[in-house]
């Protein structure tokens, strides 16, 4: 992989991140950075296939946290190039999540996600 492709795909987790998971904005930048494809697995919950079936899985799992998404709020610390991305948020509070993606034409394909 290339090294601007790989600036690009991390640039893309940080926009995921940052601006779709924190602002809850799952039809805009959240669904922007995720293949229409896209298939995720989270740890402890069903798979997804589908950008919708994504979304309507982090809704359903930010409402039983409260409502709001728990903020990432450090810039993703461990940066793996072999799997495309492999980056680690850390939330307020101190908890983490670790997401493994692979991408596709400048999208989430396929998503790996520990909380």
């Amino acid at each position: 992989m290339a090294d601007d492709e790989v600036t690009r795909n991390l640039k893309g987790m940080d926009e995921l991140d940052f601006a779709g998971w924190n602002s809850a904005d799952w039809h805009g930048v959240f669904a922007r950075n995720h293949s229409d494809d896209v298939l995720v697995d989270v740890h402890g919950q069903g798979q997804t296939h589908g950008i919708q079936e994504h979304i309507d899985a982090m809704r359903a799992f930010v409402e039983t946290t409260g409502g709001t998404p728990i903020q990432i709020t450090s810039p993703d610390q461990i940066r793996i190039r072999r799997v495309d991305v492999c980056v680690v948020g850390e939330f307020e509070g101190g908890g983490r999540m670790v997401t493994v993606a692979k991408w596709r034409d400048g999208a989430i394909a396929e998503e790996y996600i520990w909380m």
